[in-house]
């Protein structure tokens, strides 16, 4: 019976990562085979629940930071108020919808994908013309007239 208790908690520790992102569930999944297979070498369940709880803690202080600073791709916040560099930067498209300036975006084609633009141009870029990407700010870019 402990045998399936312990294989419940694994199963249910799996699903429940596979769905979440907090990258704790792993962890106490840890714990329970290890507890699983001291109850296949018949030690009594008391001592198994105290392993359980002992190795689901201690990975969880000492191996889940490092685990999120290496699987977790930014271990920083995002500026938004920045530019962005990215491979967007001087590509060329075309004006989809006419571009203005960020009270009036507009739209462009690059590269067979459609973009929200802005321009810094004291005048707004026609459908038609074609532009170039100078900056953007997350999915916003900023366009020149070529």
């Amino acid at each position: 019976m402990t045998l399936l208790f312990w294989i419940v908690i694994v199963l249910f520790c799996l699903a429940a990562e596979v769905h979440t992102n907090a990258f704790v569930a792993l962890f106490v999944g840890v714990g329970a085979t290890l507890s699983f297979i001291l109850a296949l070498a018949g030690i009594p369940f008391a001592l198994q629940a105290v392993a359980w709880l002992i190795v689901s803690g201690g990975t969880l202080l000492f191996l889940r930071p490092f685990a999120l600073r290496r699987f977790h791709h930014r271990p920083y916040e995002i500026d938004m108020s920045r530019p962005t560099s990215n491979t967007m930067t001087d590509l060329r498209g075309f004006v989809e919808v006419t571009v203005g300036d960020e009270k009036h975006p507009g739209k462009v084609k690059i590269q067979g994908e459609s973009w929200k633009a802005v321009t810094e141009w004291p005048e707004a870029i026609p459908e038609g013309n074609q532009i170039v990407v100078r900056k953007a700010f997350g999915t916003t870019l900023w366009v020149d007239p070529m």
